[in-house]
């Protein structure tokens, strides 16, 4: 059985797991299902690599607890794909699931399968989360060119190669927040201010030190 399906042959008709999701939640969930005595289990994720929110943080600090050492976003997304790999766990990429029924069935999707019906004893969804919008925040205004999350901006610039701006204001100072300021900053733009509601900053203290206090960046 191949880890990445390719084609339907390459699936079973039915899963002990099926997980939907291949960022670091639903790799840790195929682990641990196997750890707790799963035989088939199934990854699936619309992306097109394992590995989700991990790939586009290619700062350091991830993996001090888990692998004893300190790794960027994609290495230890590696980590757990070479782990699922050495386990013979599948997952199933560039796919997205349009149905589920009570009875633990899927239909999925992707251009080299197409249509297919899958069943499972059990589904885990390990999908994520959504950025706050603009609108959810109550910031007014209807302007969609030059406003990003700092969850797109991050995908922009460390995936795509695309800078969002030459002169950028942050709205607030959670950890990511912080960090892409000084990503901003290193990648050549100026960040003109980190504007915070309250009266301390959101983030990890590191981050506060090591991306706004080491590269001058106003936090107001």
């Amino acid at each position: 059985m191949n880890n990445v399906a390719l084609n339907k042959n390459d699936l079973a008709t039915e899963y002990d797991v099926i997980i939907i999701g291949a960022g670091p939640a639903g790799l840790a969930a195929a682990l641990g299902a196997r750890d707790s005595g799963a035989e088939s289990i199934l990854i699936i994720d619309r992306e097109e690599h394992p590995g989700g929110i991990l790939q586009q943080c290619i700062h350091p600090g991830f993996g001090l607890k888990r692998f004893r050492k300190e790794l960027t976003g994609p290495e230890y997304a590696h980590a757990y794909i070479e782990m699922i790999r050495k386990v013979k766990i599948q997952y199933l990429m560039d796919t997205f699931v349009y149905e589920m029924w009570d009875d633990r069935s899927l239909l999925v999707s992707n251009s080299q399968i197409g249509l297919v019906r899958l069943k499972a004893r059990a589904i885990v969804l390990a999908m994520g989360c959504r950025e706050g919008t603009r609108g959810s925040i109550s910031i007014p205004g209807y302007r969609p060119a030059g406003i990003f999350t700092a969850g797109t901006a991050q995908r922009f610039i460390n995936i795509d190669g695309l800078m969002v701006g030459k002169d950028i204001v942050i709205l607030g100072s959670g950890d990511i927040g912080l960090i892409m300021a000084r990503r901003c900053t290193i990648e050549g733009a100026r960040v003109k201010a980190m504007v915070e509601l309250l009266p301390y900053p959101g983030g990890l203290n590191k981050n506060v030190v090591q991306c706004v206090d080491d590269f001058n960046i106003p936090l107001l």
